[in-house]
């Protein structure tokens, strides 16, 4: 028997959303993270946060955010408030990578090499409180905007490079087809 067509909110199931796609990047830089802060490398840092920038926190700011800030059926009063804190935070990680770049580039060992945790500990704590108190404010989200959602991340997830993604990520191309298409 072919697996049911409905499910999310009584509309057509879609096999991954924009959260849940979201959800899975973070758990991806949990374990980058820890691969990454046993040998800190500016290399690495700066193809990651290639990524992040290009890649992640794109989706977020011009599509998760902006559909869940104009969502009319939002009820909770504080959420809107607590979101644009939660996005100000990508300020403040770019920040702390130029800090790096910075002293990277004037070989400032001491400084890269005491700040370099900071950074993903900043970035775990961001991506926690998204998973807490963002992600969960997706589930009032209709089927079209959902849809459109993922159509757009993927767009931007193939202007950064499918492969390039993948290789951050650690996603197959089997996992990738799955959860984006």
């Amino acid at each position: 028997m072919p697996p049911s067509t409905s499910g999310i909110r009584g509309f057509e199931k879609i096999m991954a959303d924009l959260a849940e796609i979201l959800m899975i990047e973070h758990m991806a830089i949990r374990h980058i993270r820890n691969k990454v802060e046993r040998k800190p490398d500016y290399q690495m840092l700066d193809e990651f946060h290639d990524y992040l920038k290009r890649c992640h926190i794109e989706i977020e700011e011009k599509i998760l955010f902006p559909i869940l800030l104009d969502n009319p059926s939002e009820s909770d009063p504080g959420f809107k408030e607590e979101a644009k804190r939660i996005m100000a935070d990508h300020k403040l990680i770019q920040a702390l990578f130029e800090n790096l770049a910075r002293w990277s580039e004037r070989q400032d060992i001491a400084n890269f090499k005491s700040r370099f945790p900071l950074y993903f500990r900043l970035l775990q704590e961001h991506n926690d409180k998204e998973d807490a108190s963002v992600f969960p404010h997706w589930k009032s989200i209709g089927v079209r905007e959902l849809k459109s959602a993922k159509l757009e991340a993927s767009s931007v997830i193939e202007s950064f490079g499918r492969k390039r993604y993948l290789e951050v990520t650690g996603l197959s191309e089997d996992s990738y087809a799955y959860i984006i298409k």
